[in-house]
C-alpha cells in the first residue's frame, strides 16, 4: 500500500526547468533575499561594535 502510495504522489509531481523568465525572477527574488538579510545582521553587528567600543 506504502509502495503504491508513493508511486501515485511521484507521477502527481512533474519537474518542469524554470523558462529563462522564471528563472530571471527567481534570482532577483533570491538577491532581495540575501541583500535583507545580511542587511540585517549587518545591522546587528554595528550595534554591538557601538555597545562594546
Amino acid at each position: 500500500m506504502i509502495d503504491e502510495e508513493k508511486k501515485s504522489s511521484l507521477k502527481e509531481e512533474t519537474c518542469n526547468p524554470l523558462t529563462d523568465e522564471e528563472f530571471k525572477e527567481f534570482q532577483e527574488k533570491d538577491t532581495r533575499t540575501t541583500n535583507r538579510v545580511l542587511g540585517f545582521f549587518s545591522a546587528i553587528w554595528e550595534a554591538i561594535l557601538m555597545f562594546f567600543s
